[in-house]
């Protein structure tokens, strides 16, 4: 039976001052090193020699993704032929003060014009921690490849320019150390209060588009990714222990004495997450094709409890008002951060303090601080992850967008009290900046201070609500199940999106996008 959350209740959620919903905001990020070329990488027979092979270069072997989407989105693995393959394999050392692994990713030029390198993001050396590359190799032939952007990022030159449609495979060996205390990134990277959580991992390639690639370090708001659909399979040896979670399904299981080697297969994706803890219980329930799985701590089974239910009512009411949800798997995971929560494919983290059941959080009980979140971060599953954009430049792209769909949940759950309670929580967060008619559309290096959080999560989603009020909300709600299948595993912006709401309502919204998106 569902919990009743009364009106006064999300009031008091709405005039919250911590961050509650907001994925990441406002935290300094680390300064990494000075910029280094890396070494001339040893021959590939005796580099990282600890590391296997990743699954024999088996590129094209989509089966092996199928188990982990519902038969309607299965189709799909015929289609994205251009999407990138990555094959991962990492160790886990014993005291999870680190991981060293080996990957083989199969890279296809989609743009209109040659491309001379390719680049990845090291997000570790953002984080607080430090990843360090060798054995850079390219269709098996070893190349220089340098650091750049204080050592965020990997050049590797290519022998020959990749003509269009032209695929490539770039292998590299990687170790990264992991932090213990929260760095950069909210605290999302590294092994903190008995819970191992890697944002990142591993070395990504990021977007290119008009602009180029988008590389380099990160603004101090706003998510960390901009990546393309991809496939992973990883493939991830870590003490018997410890109880894992990740973006994907299992595929394989093996012992190894006082390790376990499983092999996840997660895609089309943006991006692949892992969290593990010895310490980890986990309740599930099945949803239509998907099961739903929430990790936490076994003193905190109650919570992990709350956090099932709100993630199978989120489901419903998103299934039912955008499409269907693409996997048969979704993790909720109890995991140590300072935001509130955070996205990733068919995984999501929530701040293991909200699992206190009897806690109290600036007057509002943990009850509603996890259902909040919770269906705020599952909102992302369509508006991230399936509908992909850039969350550095056009932040509200996404997070507006999920901001007002996280309302439509409490419309479904609770009618219009439970709606018009989440909704003062935007105009609470917008009056942290007095109103101020700040433009929603700005990159989100240019947010300063309270900005991000007051325009992006509160200005932003009262926009949307702007938008389907001018549009018509019957028109409006189909507007926005077709942006969803329209863009499905593409790159969304705001161009696009108004151009869409335009076609559905047959009607100009410049003058509304001008007051609130853009600058004029």
């Amino acid at each position: 039976m569902k919990p009743i959350i009364k009106t006064r209740a999300l009031l008091l959620f709405a005039l919250m001052i911590v961050s509650v919903v907001a994925c990441r905001q406002n935290v300094p990020q680390v300064t990494p090193a000075k910029p280094t070329a890396i070494k001339e990488p040893p021959p590939a027979s005796t580099a990282a020699s600890s590391v296997r092979q990743p699954f024999d270069g088996k590129w094209d072997d989509r089966a092996v993704f199928r188990t982990g989407l519902i038969q309607a989105e299965q189709k799909m693995l015929d289609q994205l032929h251009g999407a990138s393959v990555y094959h991962i394999d990492i160790q886990i050392a014993d005291d999870l003060s680190s991981l060293q692994g080996r990957q083989q990713v199969r890279y296809t030029n989609q743009e209109t014009q040659p491309l001379d390198a390719i680049y990845f993001q090291l997000f570790p050396t953002m984080y607080g921690g430090k990843s360090a590359m060798s054995a850079v190799m390219v269709n098996g032939q070893e190349v220089k490849a340098v650091y750049e952007s204080q050592d965020s990022t990997l050049k590797v030159p290519l022998p020959t320019p990749l003509q269009p449609g032209q695929q490539v495979v770039v292998q590299m060996d990687f170790k990264v150390s992991l932090p213990r205390e929260m760095g950069g990134n909210y605290g999302l990277f590294g092994y903190l209060n008995n819970i191992l959580v890697l944002d990142g991992f591993y070395p990504a390639i990021p977007a290119y588009d008009d602009t180029g690639w988008h590389a380099g370090a990160l603004p101090p708001n706003a998510d960390s990714t901009y990546m393309d659909a991809s496939f992973y399979l990883v493939r991830v040896d870590a003490p018997a222990n410890l109880t894992l979670a990740a973006s994907g399904v299992e595929i394989n299981r093996e012992s190894k004495g006082n390790s376990q080697v499983v092999t996840f297969a997660a895609g089309p994706a943006r991006d692949f997450y892992l969290a593990a803890s010895d310490r980890f219980t986990v309740v599930s329930e099945t949803f239509g094709e998907t099961k739903v799985n929430s990790y936490a701590f076994k003193e905190r089974t109650e919570g992990a409890r709350l956090a099932l239910r709100a993630a199978i009512g989120s489901l419903k009411s998103f299934n039912t008002r955008l499409g269907a949800y693409p996997y048969t798997e979704f993790d909720v995971v109890s995991t140590p951060m300072t935001a509130s929560g955070i996205e990733y494919p068919g995984i999501v983290g929530i701040n293991y303090t909200y699992y206190d059941t009897g806690g109290n959080f600036g007057g509002v009980p943990a009850s509603v601080m996890i259902e909040s979140v919770v269906a705020h971060e599952v909102g992302h599953q369509w508006f991230y992850n399936v509908v992909g954009n850039d969350q550095i430049n056009e932040p509200w792209v996404d997070e507006s967008v999920d901001q007002y769909v996280t309302g439509l949940y409490f419309l479904d759950a609770y009618g219009k009290s439970g709606y018009d309670g989440y909704r003062s929580s935007w105009v609470g967060r917008w009056e942290r900046v007095s109103r101020a008619s700040i433009p929603i559309g700005m990159p989100a290096e240019k947010y300063q201070g309270k900005e991000y959080g007051a325009i992006v999560y509160g200005r932003g989603p009262l926009f949307v609500e702007a938008l389907a009020e001018k549009m018509g909300q019957a028109t409006f709600d189909k507007f926005l199940r077709d942006y969803y299948e329209s863009h499905k595993w593409g790159i969304g912006a705001a161009a696009s999106f108004r151009k869409l709401a335009e076609k559905h309502c047959q009607c100009d919204l410049t003058a509304l996008f001008d007051e609130w998106v853009y600058k004029k």
